[in-house]
C-alpha cells in the first residue's frame, strides 16, 4: 500500500508533526499518531491496533489530548508493516494524502449526551469527508483542528483550536469561533444548512493568506468580514450567545445516557495503555471506545444491570474512573526517554507521584520543558521539570495563595524541588 520510500518522504512542509504514513522519529523510536474518526475505535480496530502495537514492538500505546492514538517506539524497520496494518484495521485516511488533516474532533459523548442541543455526528462526518476529499485542504498544518460542539454536558470547551462551531436554536444554526475555543465569545451565527459552504469558503481564504494557524491572522475579525463578501448567504450576530457550562467530571465513572442505557469513562495512568489492556478495553465494550480529550476512554451504550461489572473489570485491568484518583488528575508528556527537549523523566515521575498523592480532584501536569506538550492550556497545577527528579511547582492564579512570581503556569509555589517535596506540598493544598 505505502512502501518504505514513500513513508519516508511524506512532505514537511508544515511542521514536524507526526502522522500515520509520516513518522516522526524520537529518541526511543518512531511515532505514528492515528487520527480516529470523531474519536471513535470500533472493538475490531481496537483488538488489531493492540496487535499491531505488540508485533511491532512498540513501547505505548497513548492517548492524546486531541481524542486520538499514538504509537511510539516504533523501530524504522518495521515503519512499512505497520502502516499497511493501520490502513487494512480501517484507521487510516479515504486517501493517504489527506492523512494530516483529520482533526474533525467532537465531544465523546455526541450523540448520546442527555444535555445535547443536537447530534452534531452527521455534520462532523461531512466535514470530516470535505476535507479528505477537497485536494486544496491537504495543505492545512497536521496541527489544524476543526472542533463541532453540540452542547453536551462531557465536552471540552476550553481547549484552543482554529474554528469551532457549536449548535444553537436547536441545532437550527450555529455559532463559531477562530483561534480559540467555545467558552469564549463567537464571532457570529450561521444557518446550518450553510455550515458546509461557509466552512469551505473559510478555509479557502484562510489558504491565500499563507498562514499556518488561525491564531497567526492579525484580526479574525477582519478574516470574517473578507470571507463574509464572498458568501451567498449571511453571516448573523451572536450577540449575547454563551455556551452553557459542562457537568464536572462527566467524563469519568457511570452516567447516564439519552436512552435507557449508561456510558462508563475510565482513564489509565499517564493516559498510556499496555496492549493487553486495549483488548480488555475491546472485550468489555459494546460495538465501540469512544477516546476523550482527557486522555482516557469511554465505553457507551452499557446496559443498566452490566454497569457494576463492567467498572469492576476496568479496575482489575489497571484504569480507574473516580475523578480524585491519581490516574484522573495526572498528565505527563513523554519525557526524556522519549524527547530530547524534556529535562527529566515525566513518565517515571507521574508514576512515583501518583503512589505519594492523596484523594484530590485538582489536576497536576509533569512536563519536561516549557513547551508544555501534554497541556493545551495550563492545569492548576503544573510541574515544570528542572532536572532529572527536580521541578518547578505551579499554581494557578486562583490558587495564588503563598505563591509568587508571574508565568504562563500561574505562580510560582516552589522551586527546584523533589518528587517528595511536591507530593507534600500538593497534598497539603487539598486538605
Amino acid at each position: 500500500m505505502l512502501n518504505q520510500q514513500t513513508i519516508q518522504n511524506q512532505p514537511d512542509r508544515r511542521s514536524v508533526c507526526p502522522g500515520l504514513s509520516r513518522m516522526v522519529m524520537a529518541k526511543d523510536g518512531a511515532i505514528a499518531r492515528i487520527k480516529l474518526r470523531l474519536g471513535r475505535l470500533s472493538t475490531q480496530q481496537a483488538l488489531a491496533l493492540a496487535d499491531i502495537a505488540e508485533h511491532s514492538g512498540a513501547r505505548a500505546i497513548e492517548l492524546s489530548i486531541r481524542s486520538n492514538v499514538q504509537l511510539r517506539g516504533i523501530a524504522p524497520a518495521r515503519w512499512e508493516e505497520v502502516v499497511t496494518a493501520l490502513y487494512e484495521a480501517g484507521l487510516g485516511a479515504d486517501n493517504p494524502a489527506a492523512d494530516d488533516i483529520r482533526n474533525v474532533m467532537v465531544s465523546p459523548t455526541a450523540g448520546i449526551d442527555p444535555g445535547q442541543i443536537c447530534d452534531v455526528t452527521g455534520l462532523a462526518s461531512d466535514l470530516l469527508a470535505m476535507l479528505q476529499a477537497e485536494k486544496a485542504f491537504h495543505a492545512l498544518s497536521p496541527k489544524f483542528s476543526l472542533q463541532v460542539d453540540g452542547g453536551e454536558d462531557c465536552a471540552m470547551i476550553s481547549h484552543p483550536g482554529d474554528i469551532w462551531l457549536s449548535a444553537t436554536e436547536e441545532g437550527k444554526a450555529y455559532v463559531f469561533g477562530l483561534a480559540s475555543s467555545p467558552d469564549r465569545q463567537a464571532l457570529g451565527t450561521i444557518a446550518a444548512k450553510n455550515v458546509l459552504p461557509f466552512i469551505d469558503a473559510l478555509l479557502r481564504c484562510f489558504l491565500r493568506h499563507g498562514a499556518a494557524r488561525m491564531k497567526q491572522l492579525t484580526s479574525e475579525k477582519e478574516f470574517v468580514k473578507t470571507v463574509r463578501e464572498s458568501l451567498p448567504f449571511a453571516i448573523e450576530p451572536a450577540y449575547g450567545w454563551k455556551r452553557k457550562a459542562t457537568v464536572a467530571h462527566a467524563h469519568l465513572g457511570q452516567h447516564r445516557q439519552l436512552d435507557s442505557n449508561h456510558y462508563i469513562g475510565a482513564m489509565p495512568l499517564l493516559g498510556r495503555l499496555t496492549p493487553l489492556q486495549l483488548r480488555e478495553l475491546a472485550r468489555l465494550a459494546q460495538e465501540e471506545l469512544r477516546l476523550t480529550p482527557w486522555q482516557g476512554i469511554l465505553l457507551p451504550n452499557i446496559a443498566p444491570g452490566e454497569t457494576d461489572r463492567i467498572k469492576c473489570a476496568l479496575h482489575a485491568t489497571g484504569l480507574e474512573t473516580s475523578p480524585k484518583s491519581a490516574h484522573a488528575r495526572l498528565r505527563a508528556c513523554s519525557g526524556a526517554t522519549g524527547c530530547a527537549s524534556a529535562l527529566a523523566d515525566t513518565q517515571a515521575d507521574g508514576n512515583f507521584l501518583a503512589a505519594r498523592l492523596e484523594s484530590g480532584s485538582d489536576p497536576v501536569h509533569l512536563t519536561g520543558c516549557a513547551k508544555s506538550c501534554a497541556a493545551l492550556a495550563p492545569l492548576p497545577h503544573t510541574l515544570l521539570a528542572r532536572s532529572a527528579g527536580r521541578y518547578d511547582l505551579y499554581a494557578q492564579d486562583r490558587f495564588s495563595q503563598n505563591g509568587a512570581g508571574p508565568s504562563r503556569f500561574g505562580q510560582l509555589l516552589a522551586s527546584d524541588i523533589t518528587l517528595e517535596e511536591a507530593a507534600h506540598i500538593l497534598n497539603a493544598r487539598h486538605q
